[in-house]
This record gives structure tokens, C-alpha cells and sequence, in this order.
């Protein structure tokens, strides 16, 4: 066993060489998929994608970095043919991954509902990051290649710190489009002015991939942004039931502990959790599951017709919302059959979907219903909104990665709503609609 035999190679062991571009290589690969985990996790995606999203970009960026490798060396390559395929020898072109691992990308997402420019805004400085760790094992390779190195170093951060965050103007691919971009231009300089050995064919490539930048670029200024999905929360968002679920809470009280324990606090408290949880916490000597079913079979012996009803405005606005071709559903922690009693006698029938509690496994602030019910309407939630009137809603929109409105149905509740982070915040469902003229894509971060 020697360690580090030349400046290219950290240890030999027999006849097998672990060099220091393998190292490299591998420590690019662990980097740039543990920030895809971590920007895909706040998109609503879970390590399944981003388990897909690794294979796929491995498998696409090498074949991409083959092919401009054999394309740059295509004079000694056409001598013998069937060298293209001997990988095993080296010979990849980083700047040919990028634009394989955006159009497999795009494969990948169209078949998953998702948005493909999305996901490429989140790919690119992950491509750029394996690439800059990548070289990394190649410093060796001349004195100027540290000028290489810190080309990628800055353009990992211009993409990361200015591009990718939301600013006015931003559109989805914006990111890729300036990563493309960046690229060309780095590489171009590498050849210009003879600062990595590898790029003295570079030059086609480079404007190719500069071209594909300023194309994809102008295209997305072009597209006009996705109809959102409008999700909502039912019960303090569209229905005022607050009298009737205080009622039927002060019943539970009433039988089973003081009803002077019934506090204003706790009053307030019902309205964000699951309806377990709220049993859990305020009959703690009950069982919870029993308790609910008792709570769900009083509210279902009165009507509550005097007690329970529309928010002002509601009806018109999701009438004049389904009418401009929306696609409307409703994720609630109320049973489904419930919702859809309670949305019958109301006159609401404007929802596509309906998802109740007992059609997701884990309540909010879990994001399960949000994203159970966009998969229901076969459509992504990259594009999406919700709106509901408790903290737990907005937690729920976050954690989905959707743009979050929170309902103020309560000013005393305005501050903590708001203190959880939504995009923002309406008092009047008729606010909605003027949202929705904004000019950018619709999810939390609004790329």
C-alpha cells in the first residue's frame, strides 16, 4: 500500500490506483444529491424522487459527457469506432451533462405530473456543484486550472444566492437557463485563454450550450404561467361552523369533565389540530377515538342549519373561479362524508375533489391531503394553492410546497397565521381573485 505515488493518485494497493479524480468524483456525486434532497424536500417531494432524480442524472450525464467528449476527439475516434464505447479509459466532457440531465429531467417529470422547469431550476446547481467538486481532482492538472475552479465556484453562486431565490421577474427555468448559460461562457473562457487542457476542442460545444441557454431563456419569457389548482381548507375558510363546534364540544364537556374547563384558550385550540389530537389533549382519561365518534355522532343528530354558514362572498367567488375554468378541491380534516353533506346543503357543488380526513394517513401540518388530493385531479402540485384559516393549514401548504394563503376569518388570529409564513394572508374570499392576475407560478416559493 503507497499513498499518494504521484500528484495524481492518493493510494495504491497492488496493482489497483485510487486516483484523485475518482475521490473527487464520488465526493461530487454525495454533495450535489444531498442539496437535491434538501431543495426538493421544500418543494413537497420526498427522497423517492430524489432517489429517481440521482439514477437518472448519473445515467444522463454520462452519456451526455461522452458524447461531447467524442464530438470534441471525433478525428481520432472515427479511425476506430468502436473505441466511442470504451468508457472504461476515461474521456467524459462535464459540459455535456448538463443539458442530458435536463432533457431526462424533463422525460422523468412529464410522466410524474410535475413541473419540468421546476425541477431543472433545482437540478442545476447540482449539476454545477458535482461538476466544481469534480474538478477539484484534476487541480494537479496545471497551474491554471485553479481559474477553472474558481469559474465554477462562482457560478454556483451566482445560481444559487441571486438566481434560484425569488426576486421579481423570476420564472421557473430561469435557473437552468442561466446555469446553461454560465457554463458556456466558463468554458469558453477556459479555451480562450488555455486554462484547462481538456477544453482546446471545447469551442463548438461551448456555443451550443450558450445558444440553448438564451433559447430556453427567451422561451420561458414566452409562456404564460399554469392555471393553478385552488384547494381549501372547508370548515373557518369557506364555512363558518364555529358555534356548532363549540356546541358540540360544550356537549362532551358537559358529560365528561367541568364545562367551566372549557377555557377561552381551549376554545381557541380546537379549531387548529386534528379532531384525535384535540381528544387526546382535553379528555386525556377518555379514549380518543371513542370520544370522536360520540362528538361526530351529536353533531350528525341536529341539523345546525341556524348555526353553520357561508363565509360572505364564498359562493360567488368559487362560482365565478369554476366558471373562469379552475380547477377547485377541498382538503379537510373533517370526515369526507361530511364534507360533502355539509357542502350539499350549502349549495357548493364547484369541487372536483373532496379529500376528508380518513383519506390520508397522517393530518396536518402533515402534507399528505394536499398532495393526495392534486394527485385525485391527475394534476401537480407544483402549481397550486391552498387556503386555510389555521396554523396547521399553512404548515401543511409550506410542507407541500405550495403557495399558501392564509383566511384571517379571526383578527385576533391574524398574527400568529401570518407569524407562520404564507405567502399571504386575505380577510374576504373576493380577495382571491385578485391574487390570482399576478404573473408568476404558483407555489410557496413562486418557482
Amino acid at each position: 500500500m503507497i499513498f499518494f505515488p504521484d500528484k495524481h493518485t492518493f493510494l495504491t494497493v497492488g496493482g489497483i490506483s485510487i486516483r484523485w479524480y475518482a475521490i473527487s468524483l464520488l465526493a461530487g456525486v454525495i454533495t450535489a444529491y444531498l442539496l437535491l434532497v434538501r431543495q426538493m424536500k421544500k418543494h413537497g417531494y420526498g427522497e423517492d424522487t430524489c432517489d429517481d432524480l440521482l439514477i437518472l442524472s448519473l445515467i444522463a450525464g454520462m452519456i451526455g459527457a461522452r458524447i461531447f467528449w467524442v464530438i470534441e476527439y471525433y478525428a481520432e475516434y472515427a479511425k476506430y469506432t468502436p473505441y466511442i464505447f470504451a468508457i472504461s479509459d476515461g474521456g467524459f466532457d462535464l459540459l455535456g451533462a448538463a443539458p442530458a440531465i435536463l432533457a431526462a429531467a424533463y422525460l422523468y417529470t412529464r410522466r410524474r405530473r410535475m413541473s419540468a422547469m421546476r425541477t431543472s431550476d433545482v437540478l442545476m446547481p447540482c449539476v454545477v456543484l458535482f461538476g466544481l467538486i469534480t474538478r477539484l481532482g484534476r487541480i494537479m492538472d496545471g497551474d491554471r486550472m485553479i481559474w477553472v475552479i474558481l469559474a465554477d465556484v462562482l457560478t454556483f453562486l451566482l445560481l444559487y444566492f441571486v438566481v434560484r431565490p425569488y426576486h421579481a421577474g423570476r420564472r421557473r427555468g430561469d435557473c437552468a437557463a442561466a446555469g446553461l448559460m454560465l457554463m458556456g461562457l466558463t468554458r469558453f473562457a477556459a479555451y480562450l485563454f488555455q486554462l484547462d487542457p481538456h477544453a482546446s476542442n471545447i469551442l463548438p460545444e461551448a456555443f451550443l450550450i450558450e445558444a440553448a441557454g438564451l433559447a430556453l431563456y427567451v422561451w420561458i419569457r414566452r409562456k404564460p404561467a399554469e392555471k393553478p389548482a385552488v384547494l381549501f381548507d372547508l370548515d373557518g375558510t369557506l364555512m363558518d361552523s364555529k358555534n356548532m363546534i363549540l356546541q358540540c364540544f360544550r356537549y362532551l364537556f358537559l358529560k365528561y369533565s367541568d364545562p367551566e374547563e372549557f377555557t377561552p384558550e381551549l376554545q381557541e385550540f380546537v379549531f387548529g389540530p386534528p379532531l384525535k389530537t384535540s381528544m387526546e389533549k382535553l379528555f386525556p382519561q377518555e379514549d380518543p377515538d371513542l370520544m370522536c365518534e360520540e362528538y361526530r355522532k351529536y353533531q350528525e343528530s341536529f341539523s345546525w342549519s341556524s348555526e353553520v354558514s357561508l363565509f360572505p362572498h364564498t359562493k360567488e367567488t368559487l362560482s365565478d373561479l369554476w366558471g373562469k375554468g379552475y380547477r377547485l378541491g377541498i382538503v379537510s380534516s373533517r370526515l369526507t362524508a361530511s364534507c360533502e353533506s355539509w357542502l350539499y346543503q350549502l349549495g357548493l357543488s364547484y369541487f372536483g375533489v373532496i379529500a376528508g380526513r380518513d383519506l390520508y394517513e397522517n393530518a396536518k401540518p402533515s402534507p399528505e391531503g394536499i398532495l393526495y388530493a392534486c394527485r385525485k385531479m391527475k394534476k401537480g402540485h407544483d402549481s397550486c394553492i391552498y387556503i386555510g384559516d389555521s396554523v396547521s393549514d399553512v404548515e401543511a401548504g409550506k410542507a407541500a410546497g405550495v403557495y399558501t394563503i392564509a383566511f384571517v376569518s379571526d383578527e385576533s388570529k391574524r398574527e400568529a397565521l401570518e407569524a407562520a409564513g404564507p405567502n399571504t394572508s386575505i380577510s374576504d374570499i373576493r380577495e382571491l381573485e385578485e391574487i390570482l392576475t399576478e404573473n408568476h407560478d404558483w407555489s410557496y416559493e413562486r418557482t
